[in-house]
């Protein structure tokens, strides 16, 4: 399994790898400041036999976590996509719209700490 992080800030990214690397997940890991940045390795790299893990901002500039979520259904993007939220919202409508969508297995909101992504190795079997 391939992981993808998708934020706009570096400091969240790289808080990101240090504490997967802590918990001993593995190096396959792809980072992106950007949502426009993430469709395009996606267009031209994604293999259909590859299952992907995106760890998803949603409040970014440009296109939003919404709008990447909204355009792989649309590019119907058919890869096996799973997509955990990050984000710094506390709004309940967020975590209510994440709920509409089928790729969304979880929502985190920041900050996350080692034992999140220990919990997450075990449910992925990272």
């Amino acid at each position: 399994m391939k992981i993808l992080l998708v934020d706009d800030d570096p400091i969240v990214i790289l808080l990101q790898k240090k504490l997967m690397e802590k918990a001993g997940i593995g190096p396959e890991v792809s980072s992106f400041n950007n949502g426009e940045d993430l469709l395009g390795f996606l267009a031209d790299n994604a293999k259909q036999e590859e299952d992907y893990l995106m760890f998803l901002d949603i409040n970014m500039p440009g296109l939003s976590g919404w709008d990447v979520l909204d355009t792989l259904e649309a590019m119907k993007f058919n890869q096996n996509v799973d997509v955990i939220i990050i984000t710094s919202s506390i709004e309940p409508a967020d975590k209510r719209k994440a709920k509409t969508y089928k790729r969304i297995v979880d929502f985190w909101v920041k900050p996350f700490s080692i034992q999140d992504f220990i919990q997450l190795k075990e449910k992925f079997k990272l």
